[in-house]
């Protein structure tokens, strides 16, 4: 085709009806902020979406007892720091992928809503304001709800009472759902048993693979104390079940000896772990084709001694596909310096601190990825 026959679309000026018009035509709710997050402009599917009328809401903040935004854990996102759209004034970056988010509706429910965010700027380039776009997930969550917690329930920590480990974790999908898997278990007095996976994609369909390799654990739990056997046993399973050519699962299995004090870890594709030693903080790369890609793959097992007060943290990729505003990856490297300067996160608590932490150093209010951390900390004396 010519491109001298390819006619642009005409200005919005010259169209035949207003933005208005077409805001109000959309089933997606539309609102707009001032730079001090002030609503501006509230269309008509925003008004039945949440039961809050323009009249009500326009010259007012969100923040005041309106939406009242929480993430899927409860949070609040109404402080500049978490805001996404306050995040996206401010970095001058939109939001790359929708964000699951749920608002106070007029007569007080909560509400999950899908919301991509933006920052609006004059003809001179300036930001002048936010536009957030958001989407009813009402019909979609009851049962998401439901799969969410068979999925929880499938990822076992033991009770943190060995006085000769502390263990941390921390699990939040991408979507009510993921693609990550994580478990660990006490095989006898003095050995632990852990998997951390991480199936590609997230979502529904990821999150159907990653029960399959909950039900993988259980039907090779006799190979538990022999990491490569067990690690090659769970490839082969996975390959008679992935047969699309493109679904594979990134995996780290480990075995902990308490009585020799070493750590047998047999790498599947997974991201580096980081050893915390003294006041040091290194990266440890695994070796290891992904699982489900080749079924006659064998796997091996690398030997790591540990000491007194050492802690070894495991994560999913998701914790170092952090981008901040200029598009800079946190990396390994990045975790590392984060865990050097805030302490090792051996508590659910100091886990929490370090997210916090990292996706400060973001644009986002949440992790591009599904993630799960995993954290163990030493305690016995030579």
């Amino acid at each position: 085709m010519d491109d001298r026959s390819i006619q642009p679309y005409p200005p919005l000026h010259t169209l035949p009806y207003t933005a208005d018009q077409i805001l109000a035509g959309i089933s997606h709710g539309v609102y707009v902020t001032d730079l001090e997050r002030r609503i501006v402009y509230w269309n008509e599917a925003a008004e039945k979406i949440t039961g809050w009328r323009a009249s009500e809401v326009l010259g007012r903040s969100c923040k005041d007892n309106i939406l009242r935004h929480t993430d899927k854990e409860g949070k609040e996102l109404c402080g500049k720091e978490s805001c996404p759209l306050h995040r996206a004034m401010i970095t001058g970056a939109g939001s790359t992928s929708p964000s699951l988010v749920f608002a106070k509706k007029k007569e007080g429910g909560r509400l999950p809503v899908q919301v991509s965010v933006s920052p609006i700027r004059n003809e001179q380039g300036t930001v002048i304001g936010g536009v957030e776009v958001f989407q009813d997930l009402s019909l979609r969550m009851r049962d998401l709800e439901r799969a969410r917690q068979i999925q929880a329930l499938s990822m076992a920590m033991p009770a943190n009472d060995d006085p000769r480990l502390r263990w941390a974790f921390h699990y939040a999908p991408h979507d009510i759902v993921g693609g990550d898997y994580s478990t660990v278990e006490r095989l006898d007095q003095n050995r632990y048993a852990f998997l951390l996976a991480d199936v590609m994609g997230h979502g529904v369909a990821a999150s159907l693979y990653a029960m399959h390799l909950h039900s993988l654990w259980e039907s090779n739990r006799r190979l538990l104390d022999r990491p490569a056997t067990f690690m090659t046993a769970l490839n082969r399973n996975l390959c008679q079940l992935v047969r699309d050519g493109e679904s594979f699962a990134t995996c780290l299995f480990g075995l902990i000896d308490l009585k020799d004090r070493t750590v047998a870890l047999c790498g599947a594709g997974s991201p580096p772990l980081l050893l915390r030693r003294g006041k040091e903080t290194q990266p440890i790369q695994m070796a290891g084709l992904p699982l489900g890609m080749m079924p006659k793959t064998e796997y091996e097992a690398r030997l790591i001694p540990f000491c007194h007060d050492d802690g070894l943290l495991f994560f999913s990729d998701g914790a170092i596909e952090l981008a901040d505003s200029r598009g800079n990856m946190l990396g390994c490297d990045g975790l590392a310096n984060l865990v050097s300067r805030h302490g090792f996160p051996d508590t659910d608590q100091k886990m929490l601190h370090l997210i916090e932490k990292m996706l400060l150093f973001s644009n986002d209010i949440r992790f591009p990825d599904d993630l799960t951390m995993l954290g163990v900390r030493f305690l016995t004396e030579a």
